[in-house]
């Protein structure tokens, strides 16, 4: 054979050994693929939570296989990598299937601290808990179930308590910066008050938290408060500590505006506003101008439809008597015109005598269709229950002398609460204090029984804000429905 034809045929072998190297490179580059995406979708499955040695294993494994392809060694040993990554999973995969049978209440716990944040607001507890748990799950991999076990119950303790320590971080954030910026701006020396105030809210905040950690409306409300009270300290120091300097009367001046504060917060109360004056008093008097002007509009359009109101009654009047002089006397339709006019107008008088036999304080009474509402604001319950004590005696004397002007008349007696609390409790109490005055008037006042529905709505129906204690202390309310109308 010539050199040429040599040349050629080692030219043609090198070609060929190029070729199968290049195709066994790309299946063991598709191999590693699948490889790599059994990983992440294991990792998704939290195994590498559930079981760190065989998961770590399985990923060294996959990290050598790729190492060892791309520096070019053999297809068998880069295969090898790849079964011994895949055996790993194999037991991970077991391995997490038996904790999530036997530690399931640690795996419960360690979810619920990751939700709360744990981590971010409790680190240090977070560690150690998390370090805990890893001892757990490997014991559990090594088949030393009641070490595991041990483990695990001393990890769910501490993994609680990151938890609790999160969700009080979360929510008590901001008022504990606020009231930090306050003491450090020695805020106590000219608004003790209004600090104290807000530790108060806070302190509450926490201990409810405590006690229910995974109900937050009330302790998140309390922090609101809190964070304001701290805020409204800032503000008050910051302009006491700027009068100072012109003139002063330390101990009488933080008083002095708070007395201020405390009658404009009873005039927007009663407008169904909640004032803040963290940013002083200029933003209150402006919603309480703004809304004095929307009353106003209000009261015009009362009056306009009272004039109205007698314009048609002057109207029927009219019709009256022109009917009586076309018919020559008294007619049935006029009989019929003329009862009507009536008992519109006893009724009128009866509402104004029930009206005004009630306090602002005790009762609202009010036309709502053809319906009488009196909405008890003065009723009385001891706090999440609905009995009824002899304090609500007199008012509900006042209660059974208005009912006496509708001796017919159907009643439905409502129940509402603030939105403090669950929603579900909410409506069973509004229930059962509806039925503890249904029960009341039937017993006390001998109402027939069969005249009386009681329901309870909850915080469903709220007739003030509940921001403030005075806005939750109205919607807290039974309100008396009387049915005149047609039913």
């Amino acid at each position: 054979m010539c050199h040429s034809s040599l040349r050629s045929l080692l030219c043609l072998l090198a070609l060929l050994a190029g070729c199968l190297g290049a195709s066994g490179a790309a299946s063991d580059n598709d191999a590693l693929q699948e490889l790599a995406a059994r990983i992440e979708a294991q990792r998704a499955e939290q195994h590498e939570v559930l079981a760190p040695k065989s998961f770590a294993a399985a990923v060294a494994a996959y990290e050598a296989a790729n190492r060892d392809l791309e520096r070019g060694r053999k297809a068998e040993r880069v295969t090898e990598r790849i079964a011994e990554a895949y055996a790993s999973l194999d037991r991970a995969a077991r391995a997490a299937t038996g904790a999530q049978t036997l530690l399931g209440n640690v795996i419960k716990a360690r979810s619920d601290a990751v939700l709360a944040q744990a981590p971010d607001f409790a680190p240090e507890l977070w560690t150690r808990a998390a370090e805990r748990f890893r001892q757990a799950m490997i014991e559990n991999e090594a088949g030393n179930i009641p070490m595991a076990q041990r483990r695990a119950a001393e990890a769910e303790v501490l993994l609680r308590e990151a938890e609790l320590t999160a969700i009080k971080g979360s929510v008590l954030a901001e008022a504990r910066a606020l009231i930090a910026q306050a003491e450090q701006a020695r805020v106590e020396r000219y608004a003790p008050r209004t600090l104290q105030a807000a530790k108060r809210y806070l302190a509450e905040a926490e201990q409810e938290i405590q006690r229910n950690r995974y109900d937050l409306v009330l302790p998140q409300n309390l922090a609101a408060q809190a964070a304001y009270e701290a805020r409204h300290a800032l503000y008050l120091a910051e302009l006491i500590a700027h009068t100072l300097k012109q003139r002063g009367e330390e101990a009488s001046l933080e008083a002095l505006i708070l007395s201020w504060e405390e009658a404009l917060a009873r005039m927007a109360s009663s407008m169904d506003l909640a004032v803040r004056f963290d940013e002083g008093m200029q933003p209150a008097m402006k919603e309480l101008a703004e809304r004095v002007r929307q009353q106003q509009q209000e009261l015009s359009r009362l009056r306009q439809e009272l004039r109205d109101q007698q314009e048609q009654i002057a109207g029927l009047t009219k019709e009256l008597e022109r009917l009586e002089a076309r018919l020559g006397g008294v007619s049935q339709e006029r009989l019929a015109l003329q009862r009507r006019l009536e008992e519109q107008e006893r009724l009128r008088a009866n509402v104004l005598m029930i009206e005004r036999s009630f306090t602002p304080d005790e009762a609202r009474v009010y036309r709502q269709g053809e319906d009488v509402v009196i909405s008890l604001l003065g009723i009385k319950f001891p706090s999440g229950r609905s009995t009824i004590d002899a304090s609500n005696s007199a008012l509900m004397a006042k209660v059974q002398q208005a009912l006496a002007l509708f001796p017919d008349a159907p009643i439905t007696v409502e129940g509402h609460t603030d939105a403090l609390g669950s929603e579900s409790t909410n409506l069973i109490l509004s229930q059962d204090r509806a039925d503890a005055v249904k029960q009341y008037l039937v017993t006390h006042f001998g109402v027939n029984p069969e005249r009386i529905t009681s329901i309870g709505y909850g915080e469903a129906r709220p007739v003030a804000t509940n921001e403030t204690a005075e806005g939750r202390a109205r919607n807290r309310r039974i309100d008396l429905v009387i049915h005149l109308g047609p039913r």
